[in-house]
């Protein structure tokens, strides 16, 4: 049965990162259960590496949240 797919994404603005590679933090979530979690260096990297996490089949709906 689809879900919805959430994906919150946490920009690092507060540490002085060297490596901007670690920017964007992300999480990618279906309907409560936990998928995965990684970083990226731009807020569409880290959407797409959250995609790839999930079988378009099982989503009904996709929420992103940035904060």
């Amino acid at each position: 049965m689809p879900g919805t797919f959430l994906i919150e994404i946490t920009e690092d603005r507060s540490s002085k990162l060297l490596d901007l590679r670690h920017r964007f933090m992300w999480s990618a979530w279906l309907d409560g259960t936990l998928l995965g979690k990684g970083h990226a260096s731009h807020a569409d990297l880290a959407i797409e590496q959250a995609h790839d996490l999930v079988n378009p089949d099982r989503v009904e709906r996709i929420e992103i949240v940035e904060g």
